[in-house]
Formats: structure tokens, C-alpha cells, sequence
């Protein structure tokens, strides 16, 4: 009997056991769950919705979330997580973009570096940064120093639209120092012919006089800091007489619905068009186009931020830095968020004219109301063997090799002049309908030199300029 007992004794602990290891194993995985979730970067998180009508879909299973590589501390919140060769050799380290509480706005960068002695990645360098606008941040390995050691550098804007720079230094034992954080109006790094290294130019923030100055620093290498080198104080000068309209970026990007160009030389044309309907920056060359869509606009004045990427999927940012110049004219900087030191160069940078005449220019709102439409009739060359012949028995147009005859007519709408060329097939059945928006270059006396036609539509809100490149057509006869 008391035999009997102590065996049931021995099966109730074994038992007891048995469950307390099964619920120390089940809260561990729940623990390692949580602490997998948490390194998920808030940025890449996805929450799903579900609707009535959705539960009879298929729900993707390919989505994937990058996962940053070390796990956070108490506290601390992952934002963003960016894998970039930071020191050149040739594996990728991971920069974390994190906060340190729940409520804090002030934003830190982690380099999670990989350690081949333990097989895991290692919490390498942190640091906060001057920037606190997540979407606006990029970080690029680039040599200010002239060590060939690639420097840190960050960039983005503060709470307040104004541009950051935070410049961390490569050390020879593996570190980081901080050498550079400032907040201005503008800052850039600008490559110079007679420096190996590139100089910091900042614009100030406007002092209770409402100056500003243009502060120009460079690498010391005696003093070892980044050493300012001049100096020019000008009057605050961000405002302009004409531009967008408004203080908010929605104003801006209305203001900013049409087509710029870039380059006067025709083989060599750079078009920029903001695409509202797919939220979309389209730029085009003559061997290239791309579509960036666009994640985040700010505004700072006369100033716009545009973070855009090529794609949902990618993880690569680009940053526009669009200025307003006059009601017509634009200039556009580019900052890109690298994976190395190694940078893209498209020749998209540079400055933009938009030739809206209809709309924009005094000088063509008369003749938009004088011209005479017969001055239009006449036969015009364009590039790639374009041909255009207006005549009012019947106008013939050729683009992209195509050739079409039919009946074209010239008047005003919406504040433009557009030319409707409508084609009349060899049956006599009525083929496509072509329209574009007219410029026109003229002469002392009145005659049409050049015709610019930038293909449009006609909608409920208006004609529309379309994101295509414009046909350039000079008058021969």
C-alpha cells in the first residue's frame, strides 16, 4: 500500500513537471515572438483590414518584413532599418533609425555591424541625430575628411521644415565622432575643382533682424574639425514676388501641375511633370524616363521636400529639393539615399523653365486675344524626321513615325491654345484625335519661328498637359 502511494507521488511530480517545463517553453516562445516583433522597424510593419467583402479573398502570402538585425533595448522603438556598406568592405552593415521612448522626438542612429568571431550582428555605434522627420532622412557613406575613410553623413529636416546636416567621422579604430550638426534654411555639399573634398555651404536661419548668412566650412586636417572658412551676411530673401501661392505643400504641388524643362538644346531635353492622378514625379530624357512615387511632401516657404522612391517594394529613397525662382522657373536638387559611396547621377538636378504662355506670361495674354489663326498655316520640321503641315484643305502630321492626315484646327480653351488635329482615314472614317497645348516663338514682325506642342487632354476640370515630351517644330515655309 504505502508502496503503491509513493509510486502515485512520483507520477504527480513527474507530471507537474512535465506541465511546468510545457508553460516555461510556451512563455519563452511567446517572449521570443515579442521580441522578433518588436525588431520589425514600425515603418515596414503591415496591418491588414479586413472588410466583409474581403473575407472570400485570397490574402497575399509573399508579403515579407525585414527584420532589423539586433534587437532593441527597453524603451527603445526601431523606425526604419536601411542596409548600406557604411565602410567599404564589401558587407553590408545595417543603420537603425530608432527612439529612445515612446514619446520622445529626438531621433537616434544605430550601426549594427556583423561580428565573424560570435556569427552575429552587434550594436556598433549610436548616436542622435539633428533631423526628426523619419521620411525625410537619408544617410550616405561619403569622405569629407580626405582619409579615404567614408564619413557618415545624414541629412533630412526638423521639426520645423528647415534642412539638417549631421556629419559623424570614420575613425581608425572602427568609431565615430561627431564633427558637423547644423539646422538652416538650406544646407549642401558642394564638390569644388580645387579641393579633393567637398565644402558645407549653409544658409542661416534669419536672426531677429531678418538676415541670414551663407556660412561655407571645410575639413581642417591640422586642426582636425571642420573649420569655417567665410562668411556672408545678406538680407532674408527666401520670399519671392511670384510662386506657389499658400503656405501649405498641397498649394505648392497644384502650383507645380505642369510641364518643366530643362536644357535649351533640344537633342538634350530634360522634361519634370507632377502626376496628381498616381501621386507620381515623372522626369524624361532622351534615353530614359522614370516615375518616382512620391511618400511625403514638406514645405518650407518657397521650398518644397519631395520623398519619393522608384517603387512600394523599394527601400531606396530619393529626396527632391525643389525651389521656386519666379512664377516660370524652378531649380531642383537631388539627394539620394545610397547603399555605398558610390552615387547616382541622372542629370535630373539643374533648373527649370515651364513656357505655360496661356496662362502665365502678360505678353502672350494679348496675343492669345490678336493673333491671327491663318498665321499657324504653313509646313513645319521637327526632330527624328517629325513633320507637321497645317493648310486648310488638309494638314498633315508625322511623330514618333507615324504618319496621319486629316483636319486641324487652332482656338482657345481653358486659357490655352490648343491644336486639335483630328485624323481621316484613307476610307474616309474618322481615326485618332490628337491634341496638344501651343508656344509659340515669334518674330519682330509677328511670324510664327517655332511651334511647341505639349500633348493634352481635355477633362471636367479643363485641358491638362499630359507628362510626355513636347514636339519642337520650326516653320519652314
Amino acid at each position: 500500500m504505502m508502496k503503491n502511494f509513493k509510486s502515485l507521488i512520483s507520477h504527480i511530480y513527474f507530471v507537474a513537471f512535465f506541465v511546468a517545463f510545457l508553460i516555461a517553453v510556451y512563455f519563452i516562445a511567446i517572449q521570443r515572438q515579442e521580441t522578433l516583433q518588436a525588431s520589425v522597424p514600425i515603418e515596414n510593419r503591415t496591418i491588414v483590414l479586413e472588410s466583409l467583402s474581403d473575407k472570400n479573398q485570397v490574402s497575399p502570402q509573399n508579403t515579407s518584413q525585414q527584420h532589423a538585425k539586433i534587437s532593441p533595448l527597453p524603451g527603445e522603438i526601431f523606425l526604419k532599418t536601411i542596409d548600406i556598406d557604411v565602410d567599404d568592405d564589401e558587407d553590408f552593415e545595417q543603420v537603425i533609425l530608432c527612439k529612445k521612448t515612446a514619446g520622445s522626438t529626438v531621433l537616434w542612429i544605430i550601426i549594427a555591424d556583423f561580428s565573424s568571431n560570435l556569427g552575429v550582428y552587434l550594436r556598433h555605434f549610436e548616436a542622435q541625430i539633428r533631423a526628426s522627420k523619419l521620411e525625410s532622412i537619408t544617410v550616405q557613406p561619403l569622405d569629407v575628411t580626405g582619409d579615404e575613410l567614408s564619413d557618415l553623413i545624414i541629412q533630412g529636416l526638423d521639426s520645423s521644415n528647415n534642412q539638417t546636416l549631421t556629419i559623424f567621422r570614420r575613425l581608425l579604430n572602427r568609431g565615430y565622432g561627431l564633427i558637423f550638426s547644423e539646422a538652416g534654411l538650406s544646407i549642401n555639399l558642394q564638390d569644388s575643382d580645387n579641393f579633393a573634398i567637398p565644402s558645407i555651404v549653409v544658409e542661416s536661419l534669419p536672426n531677429k533682424a531678418g538676415f541670414v548668412s551663407y556660412k561655407t566650412y571645410r575639413w581642417n586636417r591640422n586642426r582636425l574639425l571642420l573649420e569655417k572658412v567665410s562668411e556672408s551676411p545678406l538680407r532674408e530673401s527666401n520670399s519671392i514676388l511670384e510662386g506657389p501661392s499658400g503656405s501649405d505643400a498641397a498649394s505648392y504641388l497644384s502650383w507645380l501641375k505642369r510641364l518643366w524643362t530643362k536644357n535649351s538644346d533640344i537633342s538634350n531635353i530634360c522634361s519634370l511633370y507632377l502626376d496628381t492622378n498616381s501621386n507620381a514625379l515623372i522626369l524624361e530624357g532622351q534615353q530614359i524616363q522614370q516615375r518616382w512615387i512620391i511618400k511625403s511632401a514638406e514645405r518650407n516657404g518657397n521650398r518644397l521636400y519631395l520623398t519619393c522612391r522608384l517603387s512600394e517594394l523599394s527601400d531606396l529613397d530619393r529626396i527632391f529639393i525643389i525651389d521656386a525662382k519666379g512664377q516660370n522657373e524652378i531649380l531642383v536638387n537631388i539627394i539620394d539615399q545610397q547603399v555605398s559611396h558610390f552615387r547616382r547621377d541622372e542629370g535630373w538636378s539643374g533648373r527649370y523653365k515651364s513656357f505655360d504662355y496661356a496662362k502665365e506670361s502678360e505678353e502672350h495674354k494679348t496675343i492669345l486675344s490678336s493673333l491671327d489663326h491663318s498665321l499657324f498655316l504653313g509646313r513645319y520640321l521637327g526632330d527624328n524626321h517629325s513633320v507637321l503641315v497645317l493648310d486648310q484643305a488638309k494638314s498633315i502630321l508625322v511623330i514618333n513615325g507615324k504618319y496621319r492626315e486629316g483636319a486641324a484646327r487652332v482656338y482657345d480653351y481653358d486659357g490655352y491654345r490648343l491644336l486639335d488635329f483630328l485624323q481621316i482615314q484613307p476610307n474616309g472614317l474618322v481615326g485618332e484625335r490628337l491634341l496638344f497645348i501651343i508656344s509659340i516663338d515669334q518674330s519682330e514682325n509677328g511670324s510664327i519661328n517655332r511651334l511647341i506642342l505639349r500633348p493634352a487632354e481635355i477633362g471636367p476640370e479643363g485641358a491638362r498637359i499630359e507628362y510626355r515630351t513636347p514636339y519642337i517644330f520650326i516653320k519652314t515655309s
